[in-house]
């Protein structure tokens, strides 16, 4: 499903369970994992307070990461893309920003052509992990 800003599902999983399947789906589309965020494990460290299992996945595609920077070095401003996820009850929900809105302030056609192709592979990312 996606709305006005962003993809989204839920599994039926843990979140352990539920990373599994999207960081599969995000390789399939040529993602890799550049920067991992566990937000229940950091607010536990710097806080010493308890949060729900929370984290949060830098994803890059390297090809299309490229083309975007070689029209607009500033488009680095918005990378990687996150894929969040965060469980509640024994599902996990799993979402993630629309390139077209996270890359809509930078100029220039290759960014736009990027935005697209990223959000397609995204889309298709998210019905793979729908149809689980």
């Amino acid at each position: 499903m996606n709305d006005r800003y962003s993809f989204s599902t839920t599994l039926s999983l843990s979140l352990p369970e539920a990373e599994t399947l999207v960081r599969h789906a995000l390789e399939t589309e040529k993602f890799g994992i550049i920067s991992e965020i566990d937000i229940q494990a950091k607010l536990k460290e710097k806080l010493g307070v308890g949060h729900p299992p929370h984290k949060i996945l830098g994803a890059c595609n390297p090809k299309l990461v490229y083309q975007a920077l070689q029209d607009n070095p500033d488009v680095a401003l918005a990378l990687p893309c996150n894929v969040v996820l965060r469980e509640e009850h024994g599902k996990t929900f799993v979402s993630a920003i629309l390139p077209s809105v996270a890359l809509r302030p930078f100029e220039g056609d290759r960014v736009r052509e990027t935005a697209a192709k990223a959000e397609e592979a995204l889309a298709r990312v998210f019905a793979t992990l729908a149809a689980s």
